[in-house]
């Protein structure tokens, strides 16, 4: 393939219409980088409805009810251990302010949900579910066996097929960890390894469009970036400017990972001695890697290299944090045995909630700079917060609390409301097993059982859907 420059002949929507500019569209170096997102603005042009996306930040260490639960709204399970409701709570968010671990969430409220009171409980979660987080199987402390059941990711995707089925980031403590194995099976015995390296996972889902005489740039990663860049912005003034707002998005990532290298090399005293300064790609800190992935996650749904993306900040059994860039000194693992009443655990706890809420944030307002049919990435798209060991650091998952933004392209139920379901083993109960069917029904997947049944709730039907959040 000749990935040089070319004479092309330019074409407006004056001159042709659309569906006939998608198809007089060339590549060079960008063709497998660009070919998938050319192929979603031809669909598009064929009238054909975006594909529904699903998102999955999972953090470490438990997520606490008190944190995503407005004050006054449904019963105050004792220290976020078990959901104290008797009944159904489904209530509007609406006037209700957001607590002060996700207010940076306030201003996508109508669009939201908070979920409690779902259970996992055979997972056995404590320090980390695993796969059982993902494929409601038993897992245990360290343990492998669920690694046997497909994930719900894996699931969901198989009914949205793209060219990659999921896309696995990973965001350990340590900057020198390059994979991870932890939540994501596609097949029996075969898990999917999370990149957690941000500048590998960009190369992995781009790098393939250096080919014939340019593959000796691939090595060249500021030679490969000025190929995929050069690239993308000859098919943008290719499009119809209708089409041109859209590849913004992807073309703003080429642009930042093509400067990375240039602006720590001009700052790196700087850098050293004013941690503030620091580039938002500077992965060698946590919240930059943080930030990095969710950057080549909205890209890679952007082009249409995948329809589902999942995001882990564990990336193994007691994957704890230290957040020192947030001004946090306590490890994960001391601040899960802190107390719940001791003030010192919400201190330590609550920036790094807020952290986590900002990037959720900021996935959804990028995913929203994306134009698709007649809304945007985000409107069709379901981002879901939750921890890979529900509800405490010894998680024991009667509630799993999750936070989740965006419908599925109207598919889901999930705007503006608090849902709190009855509590562990009470009459009406439902299981994490029953959200997940909820998200395959929605695409098509009709069964009525996901993954192994909690033998403890043997006097409740924990089968099909969860219906209070299906469209």
């Amino acid at each position: 393939m000749n990935a040089g420059p070319r004479s092309l002949q330019m074409v407006t929507p004056d001159q042709l219409d659309r569906r006939a500019t998608l198809k007089g569209v060339t590549l060079g170096a960008g063709a497998v980088v660009l070919q998938p997102f050319l192929n979603a603005l031809a669909a598009e042009a064929r009238g054909e409805a975006p594909p529904p996306r699903l998102v999955f930040v999972v953090e470490a260490n438990g997520l606490w009810e008190p944190h995503v639960r407005p004050k006054g709204l449904g019963a105050d399970g004792k220290h976020g251990w078990n959901s104290a409701a008797d009944k159904l709570y489904n209530l509007p968010l609406a006037d209700h302010k957001l607590p002060e671990a996700i207010a940076p969430l306030e201003a996508l409220k109508d669009r939201m949900s908070v979920v409690l009171g779902l259970s996992s409980k055979h997972v056995n979660p404590n320090h980390g579910g695993g796969y059982g987080v993902f494929n409601c199987c038993t897992q245990g402390q360290g343990g492998q066996r669920a690694v046997h059941a497909q994930t719900i990711d894996y699931a969901f995707a198989a009914k949205v097929p793209a060219v990659l089925p999921v896309v696995g980031l990973g965001v350990p403590a340590s900057a020198d960890r390059v994979f991870a194995n932890w939540l994501s099976v596609s097949a029996p015995g075969r898990p999917l390894p999370y990149i957690c390296q941000p500048e590998m996972a960009f190369r992995t889902l781009f790098g393939s469009a250096a080919e014939g005489d340019a593959g000796k740039a691939f090595q060249a990663r500021n030679m490969l970036l000025d190929w995929c860049r050069s690239d993308v912005k000859r098919v943008r003034e290719e499009l119809p400017a209708m089409d041109r707002e859209k590849l913004d998005v992807y073309l703003d990532t080429f642009e930042q990972m093509r400067s990375r290298q240039q602006k720590l090399s001009e700052i790196k005293d700087r850098l050293q001695a004013n941690l503030p300064a620091l580039d938002k790609f500077d992965c060698k800190r946590t919240t930059g890697r943080f930030e990095a992935q969710c950057s080549v996650a909205v890209a890679a749904l952007a082009a249409r290299l995948t329809n589902v993306v999942v995001i882990d900040t564990a990336c193994g059994y007691q994957g704890y944090h230290t957040w020192t860039d947030l001004g946090v000194t306590v490890d994960g693992h001391a601040i899960g045995h802190t107390h719940p009443d001791d003030p010192k655990r919400n201190q330590s706890a609550v920036p790094v909630r807020r952290f986590y809420a900002e990037r959720i944030a900021d996935l959804a307002k990028r995913m929203a700079a994306v134009k698709e049919g007649n809304g945007t990435l985000l409107d069709n798209s379901l981002i879901v917060y939750l921890s890979d060991s529900a509800e405490e650091h010894h998680g024991q998952a009667q509630q799993w609390p999750m936070v989740l933004v965006g419908n599925l392209g109207g598919r889901l139920k999930t705007a503006g409301r608090f849902l709190q379901f009855p509590g562990y083993n009470k009459a009406g109960h439902r299981t994490m097993a029953n959200f997940f069917l909820a998200l395959l029904h929605a695409v098509g997947d009709k069964r009525e059982k996901f993954g192994e049944p909690d033998r403890e709730l043997k006097n409740i039907d924990t089968s099909g859907p969860l219906a209070e959040i299906l469209a």
